[in-house]
């Protein structure tokens, strides 16, 4: 039976990035659990059954006390994932965090379940991974009142991606083009899967531990999977082929001369194209939660079918 406080275990959740793509699934699968929700926001946001909204941002402590306050859990979603320069990504994704763990420890928070990226393996191939390892340092190599959990997702897709429908709409033309080569590898987890398993992991802690999550397919995926996936209702198989880091670099240093010179970030910067090209973006299998109340319920097809839907019914392809 719920508790008082409205929630299975009596605990407030807070929540940051609830307002982004990923953020969008996680609040839905918390409210659907029945928990009640501190949301952080820069904008005024509809109400929403047992979600409180405050007002604010990683750089305004205030605000941050607020969000944390009588809260038993925090999970941190937000931060940037393009920036003008690397400068930028550390300052909010890092010092922003830093702002938000220390304020965590003020309000007594319990557990901290911190959303990184399989990109704060590699952090000298870009700047965005360069600051979630950062931000993984923060917790790691400090110690805290609190438990925390550092979980490093890889490629996200789902309903409300905006990003992996530049891939789709390649398909129209029959093509679907690899960074660097088309051998490379890669995991990935539909939305709706990775949210379910960080409510999860509210309920199945696991303390001071870096974890991978993908959608249980060992050693993840080519693009000609995601080629055959896509291949439904008679269409013909995209063609895949590679697109170099020599070209895929060269179009990032033009996008980010663009991006300083009408002071707006943009995607595909040098540095993402160094993180695009990487030839292994798998989860290794050992670092994988031991969840009792979670598994996949999407596989790759199933996922994209579902994405694709949303699109659709959306007039977005």
């Amino acid at each position: 039976m719920p508790s008082e406080k409205g929630s299975p275990t009596g605990q407030v959740i807070a929540l940051t990035g609830a307002t982004g793509f990923l953020g969008g699934h996680v609040l839905n699968a918390l409210v659907t659990a029945g928990y009640q929700i501190k949301a952080l926001t820069r904008k005024r946001q509809p109400s929403t059954p047992n979600v409180e909204w405050v007002h604010g941002a990683l750089s305004e402590q205030e605000s941050l006390l607020n969000l944390c306050e009588g809260a038993d859990v925090l999970i941190h979603l937000a931060g940037l994932t393009k920036a003008l320069n690397r400068d930028a990504f550390f300052d909010v994704n890092v010092a922003g965090s830093l702002s938000l763990f220390d304020c965590a420890a003020a309000q007594n928070i319990k557990q901290v379940i911190h959303i990184s990226s399989l990109a704060a393996r590699e952090p000298r191939l870009s700047h965005y991974g360069a600051s979630k390892a950062g931000t993984e340092l923060l917790l790691t190599a400090r110690k805290w009142p609190f438990s925390w959990t550092i979980l490093r997702p890889p490629a996200i897709y789902g309903p409300g991606d905006k990003e992996i429908l530049k891939l789709l709409k390649a398909t129209k033309f029959g093509i679907l083009p690899a960074p660097g080569n088309k051998n490379n590898r890669f995991s990935m987890i539909h939305a709706a899967d990775l949210a379910a398993a960080i409510v999860a992991l509210i309920e199945e802690p696991h303390r001071a531990q870096i974890l991978e999550i993908d959608d249980g397919k060992s050693r993840g995926y080519q693009l000609k999977d995601v080629a055959e996936a896509l291949t439904f209702d008679g269409k013909k198989t995209p063609k895949v082929f590679s697109l170099p880091f020599a070209i895929l670099g060269t179009v990032g240093v033009i996008n980010g001369m663009m991006a300083n010179a009408i002071h707006r970030p943009a995607m595909l910067t040098l540095s993402t194209a160094r993180y695009l090209c990487h030839p292994d973006w798998t989860v290794r299998q050992q670092l994988l939660p031991k969840l009792k109340l979670w598994k996949p319920h999407f596989d790759l097809k199933a996922g994209l079918s579902n994405t694709i839907d949303w699109y659709k019914k959306n007039g977005l392809l």
